[in-house]
Parts: structure tokens; sequence; C-alpha cells
């Protein structure tokens, strides 16, 4: 765990949780150090955005392996 103090540190600890990977962080920093934060509020959004559209691609497979079981379950004529 990075310490507090270490500002970069405790930055690219988050980065990474957030599952960005060493291009993005240094992308990030780089946005950072030169002080460009929309361009870097821009980047983070459209992150946010891969992330969120996996979440809704998966809960949609999801959704259809729970009806197919369901069917499974009501009905063995499936197989």
């Amino acid at each position: 765990m990075a310490l507090a103090t270490d500002k970069i540190a405790v930055i690219t600890e988050n980065l990474t949780d957030a599952g960005l990977d060493a291009d993005g962080i240094a992308k990030c920093l780089k946005m950072l150090d030169s002080k460009d934060l929309t361009a870097l509020q821009k980047f983070l959004e459209s992150y946010r955005k891969g992330l969120l559209d996996s979440v809704h691609r998966y809960s949609k497979q999801i959704d259809c392996l729970d009806y197919f079981t369901y069917q499974l379950r009501k009905s063995e004529e499936l197989l």
C-alpha cells in the first residue's frame, strides 16, 4: 500500500486498482504533470464507459445463461 504522502504512488495504485494498464497509467500521470485536467477527465470517462459496457455485456450473457438453465429445469425437451 502506498503512503498517503506519496501522491504519485497513491494515484498509481488507484489507477491500477481501477484496471488501467501501465500505458494508461503513464498517460494519466503525463496529463497530471502537464496539468491537462480536461484531457485526463475525458480519458478517464472513456475508460469508465468501456468498463461499464463490459459490465452490461457480461450481464446480458449471465441473463442468457440464467434463462437457459431455467428452461432446462422447466423441461428436459431442450436436450
